[in-house]
């Protein structure tokens, strides 16, 4: 198997930090990575903010935690452990990559994902672990959106979409989830 499709196998979602910062030069490879990536019409609707700022990171989640059960009741109904007062949305990683799309682009969702993968696997090639985190957007949702959206500096006709964490791992990673069968179809 070659390098890439075993890195791909191999990747996993890591759910522990250390408090480690990760190296501005590997920080830049794994954003140029995601300016590389294709989009239709190379249309490129995408603003990647990368926030360092615990503060700003331990606000927001705090924030997403008390919302979640008035915007999410099935998923908390599903996974309580989502709004127990020591769950951290952004799992005390030292950096997240808020993944934004332009608003008036019809593929923003599905450019801005294929820029985050590009993402993610340059970091697991420089021995970063990651994992995407879309709950934590929740918190834009309250009253306190807009004062979030100012403190991310986002542009003004972009949503942020995805949220990447990245750092490296304090335990040892995780096995593979079991992967579907039948998940393709011929014709």
């Amino acid at each position: 198997m070659n390098e890439v499709l075993k890195m791909i196998h191999e990747r996993r979602s890591v759910r522990d930090y250390k408090p480690t910062k990760i190296d501005a030069l590997d920080l830049a490879t794994i954003l140029e990575a995601g300016r590389h990536a294709p989009s239709a019409w190379n249309g490129q609707p995408w603003h990647f903010t990368v926030v360092q700022k615990k503060s700003l990171l331990d606000r927001i989640a705090e924030v997403a935690r008390d919302a979640l059960p008035e915007k999410e009741a099935a998923l908390v109904e599903a996974q309580p452990w989502l709004v127990a007062p020591d769950f951290h949305y952004f799992y005390h990683s030292p950096c997240a990559i808020f993944i934004s799309g332009q608003k008036d682009s019809k593929s923003a969702m599905a450019d801005c994902a294929v820029g985050m993968m590009n993402m993610l696997y340059a970091a697991e090639s420089l021995g970063i672990q990651t994992c995407i985190v879309q709950t934590a957007l929740v918190a834009l949702e309250t009253e306190y959106g807009d004062g979030f959206r100012k403190d991310l500096e986002l542009p003004e006709n972009y949503d942020p979409l995805y949220v990447l964490v990245l750092g490296y791992t304090s335990e040892s990673l995780p096995m593979a989830a079991p992967r579907k069968d039948n998940f393709v179809n011929y014709i």
